[in-house]
């Protein structure tokens, strides 16, 4: 006898189910999809680097929110152990943040670097183990942290191709939790919104040099598919730039080259030459915070030439539609101002 599972909410899935605000559900329901699958965590291991090889292990424990020991307990967000026998080969931990929060750079770190602590994990002395972090924008990690960082965007293909190469019936419900990570009710899929538009500024000149955007982490922005600036004067728009990359991380690290090392090529080229321009002009990076970087395709931007505006220019983003950027109004309305 087979049994199937229905709830009757719009949109909703399993994973509405587990107790807890949306991280919570998003960070236990990737946990669970760990504790059903041992194939998926295979799979998922090929994309950490340094992982060591599977053939000498028996089974994975796979622990969401383990409590540490001591009087001021914390909680891991998920952790996996591998183990052979008795004995622990090795550990990933992974502290994880909301798809549609911007992390806080220190505030990971400093989170990820107690769950690798044995004053709260002795169970774990010993045990080789590697850091990820899980967040909504790639956070560059100090180089001697050696954490991993791992945006939602990547999680999600790496699901899909797991799914590429196994169609079986009861793999359906990592479909329904890539569904429910992107919000199944929203047309974006991974993004949040289709155009971020932000006043140029003065650093819009690097800009167009390194086809580099950066602003301080604290700035809250939607994730969107293409960017475009307002110039001073009215907020005429000139470019729309699709966005190739997003990552966070301090430009004043001395160790600058040894953090970008993983990125594309280009794009860690583009990032150093936009952090020494802008170093020593007359701008700098002058909040004491990590800065978000956009990586544009400026090959492929998508030129206005009747230069829309809004209605009135303003200091804050602004989000629009791509079709109301380019049908050739000059006045164009925003989708949202928050």
């Amino acid at each position: 006898m087979k049994t199937s599972f229905r709830l009757y909410r719009k949109n909703a899935s399993f994973f509405d189910l587990i107790d807890g605000d949306n991280e919570t559900k998003q960070t236990k329901g990737l946990a669970y999809l760990f504790s059903e699958f041992p194939e998926l965590i295979v799979h998922f291991i090929l994309h950490i680097p340094g992982c060591p090889r599977l053939k000498d292990i028996d089974y994975v424990q796979v622990d969401a929110e383990l409590v540490s020991t001591g009087s001021m307990p914390i909680r891991r967000d998920i952790t996996l152990t591998f183990v052979k026998g008795r004995i622990k080969k090795f550990a990933l931990i992974i502290e994880a943040k909301s798809i549609k929060v911007t992390a806080q750079y220190q505030a990971i770190e400093a989170q990820l670097s107690s769950y690798l602590d044995r004053q709260y994990f002795p169970m774990d002395e010993g045990v080789p183990k590697i850091g990820i972090t899980l967040t909504k924008n790639r956070v560059m990690h100090k180089p001697e942290m050696k954490f991993i960082s791992m945006t939602w965007f990547e999680l999600i293909g790496i699901l899909v191709s797991f799914l590429r190469k196994h169609s079986m019936p009861e793999y359906r419900i990592i479909n329904e939790y890539i569904d429910f990570l992107r919000g199944v009710d929203k047309e974006m899929h991974y993004y949040e919104i289709e155009v971020l538009s932000v006043a140029a500024g003065k650093t819009y000149e690097l800009t167009k040099i390194h086809g580099i955007h950066a602003c301080p982490d604290s700035n809250i922005y939607k994730t969107p598919i293409y960017i475009t600036f307002r110039m001073a004067g009215g907020g005429e728009m000139e470019y729309l730039y699709k966005i190739r990359d997003i990552v966070v991380f301090d430009p004043t690290m001395p160790s600058l080259s040894l953090m970008l090392e993983g990125l594309d090529p280009e794009f860690a080229m583009r990032i150093k030459g936009y952090v020494s321009d802008r170093s020593t002009g007359a701008f700098g990076f002058e909040k004491d915070e990590p800065y978000r970087f956009y990586y544009l395709d400026v090959q492929n931007a998508i030129h206005l030439p009747h230069h829309p505006k809004p209605e009135k220019n303003n200091t804050g983003p602004r989000y629009y539609s791509i079709a109301s950027c380019i049908k050739g109004e000059k006045i164009i309305q925003v989708v949202s101002k928050e």
